[in-house]
């Protein structure tokens, strides 16, 4: 599915080209913020001629967070907000960072984390996710983004705390909630 590995950083807002024409994989990507300050990722569709954005994550602190980049998008802008009651933009830069195949966890066992995180499952395999969102306190998100899935898949169902969720690679899962735990076959 996807092997090279690219990094990007820096102190500042901007954009970055993460895909060159011709590469219509999902990408993984994990994206650490700004101590002190909160980072704006927006996925773009650049051209030539027009730009038009997609979806929108925050990265709150120096934390870590990964996120799926759909086929249809070839680039993040990056927008470092600073306190609206003062002029405090935080300590340290953000990064960006590609990641190969072997850096992304496969779905095993039972397995926690927080915000939205990425997990790997292999072609071939089958998986029935038991996942909890959010303590079961309220729902989260599962999509899946494959070989054909274009934006990406959504599996979960609206509303639910707890679900069981069968899953079939190769692809990318995306666990997007505040706090998530699941155990599988």
């Amino acid at each position: 599915m996807n092997d090279p590995k690219q990094q990007w950083s820096s102190w500042r807002s901007g954009e970055v080209l993460i895909r060159e024409t011709g590469d219509a994989c999902p990408i993984p990507l994990e994206i650490r913020g700004v101590m002190g300050t909160a980072l704006d990722v927006t996925a773009v569709q650049r051209t030539e001629v027009t730009h038009e954005p997609g979806f929108h994550s925050t990265v709150w602190g120096a934390s870590r967070q990964r996120i799926v980049l759909p086929p249809e998008f070839n680039s993040l802008r990056l927008y470092r907000r600073s306190s609206s009651k003062a002029f405090f933009s935080g300590l340290g830069g953000w990064r960006v960072t590609r990641l190969a195949d072997h850096e992304v966890e496969p779905v095993a066992g039972r397995m926690s984390g927080e915000g939205p995180w990425v997990l790997r499952i292999d072609e071939g395999s089958t998986k029935s996710l038991n996942i909890t969102w959010n303590k079961g306190d309220y729902a989260g998100t599962l999509t899946l983004f494959g070989p054909g899935s274009g934006p990406g898949k959504e599996l979960s169902k609206p509303n639910h705390t707890h679900e069981t969720i069968t899953v079939t690679g190769p692809g990318y899962l995306l666990l997007d909630a505040q706090h998530w735990s699941l155990t599988t076959d």
